[in-house]
């Protein structure tokens, strides 16, 4: 239905911002965030597999997409409350990471 799909991309854009606020907060460990709608990526300075890894040590499930970066997917009938959850974990291990 057209308001499930609005619905969807109203979420990608709140999560795109709220990880554009989480590459500001870590300009150290993150360059850009990449992708569109739901299916979106942060390009890592670090290994890759170093933020994977402090993804899932702080409950968030990230994975590998490329070289230098981590994709999040998450379910297209997912809460703000649950994206909002999982950029606070990414937020978490980014600060974690930065103090290694």
């Amino acid at each position: 239905e057209p308001s499930f799909l609005d619905g969807v991309s109203r979420k990608g854009a709140f999560l795109r911002q709220a990880l554009e606020g989480l590459v500001a907060s870590h300009p150290d460990l993150f360059t850009e965030v990449r992708g569109t709608g739901l299916m979106l990526g942060l390009v890592c300075k670090p290994f890759m597999m170093d933020v994977v890894k402090a993804g899932i040590e702080a409950g968030v499930l990230v994975v590998q997409a490329g070289d230098n970066a981590v994709r999040l997917l998450p379910p297209l009938n997912i809460s703000e409350a649950d994206m909002a959850e999982a950029v606070a974990r990414l937020d978490k291990a980014a600060t974690a990471l930065s103090s290694t």
